[in-house]
C-alpha cells in the first residue's frame, strides 16, 4: 500500500541518491552527456526503477542482472564506456554509503 510517508521517504531517498549520482559525475573525469543536477535526478531515477523491477520480479541472480542493466543504462545515458560505468557506479554506492550514515532513515 502506498502511503505519503512511502512517497516522501521515496522523494527524499531519489534527491539524496540524484546527489551522490551529480557528485560522481563531477568526480569521475571527463564529460558526460547529462552531467547536469537534471541529468543527475534522470539517472538516479531509472536506476532507482531498474532496481525496484528486478525486486519485484524475484528472479534467480536478480541482483547482478538488475547491476548490469544499471550498468548499460549508465553507458548510454552518461556516453561512457564499460569501465566507466562501472566507476561511476562504484563512486555513487560510496557516496550513497556516505550518505547513509548522515540520513539513514531515507536510503
Amino acid at each position: 500500500m502506498v502511503t505519503v510517508g512511502t512517497i516522501i521517504n521515496f522523494i527524499l531517498g531519489w534527491i539524496v541518491s540524484a546527489i551522490a549520482v551529480w557528485l560522481a559525475l563531477k568526480i569521475f573525469p571527463g564529460k558526460q552527456k547529462a552531467e547536469s543536477i537534471t541529468g543527475a535526478f534522470i539517472t538516479a531515477l531509472i536506476g532507482a526503477i531498474i532496481f525496484w523491477v528486478f525486486k519485484v520480479v524475484e528472479i534467480p541472480f536478480g541482483t547482478v542482472i538488475a547491476i548490469l542493466v544499471w550498468l548499460y543504462a549508465l553507458r548510454k545515458i552518461q556516453g561512457v564506456g564499460w569501465l566507466g560505468a562501472a566507476v561511476i557506479a562504484i563512486l555513487i554506492y560510496i557516496l550513497n554509503a556516505i550518505f547513509g550514515f548522515f540520513f539513514p532513515t531515507l536510503l
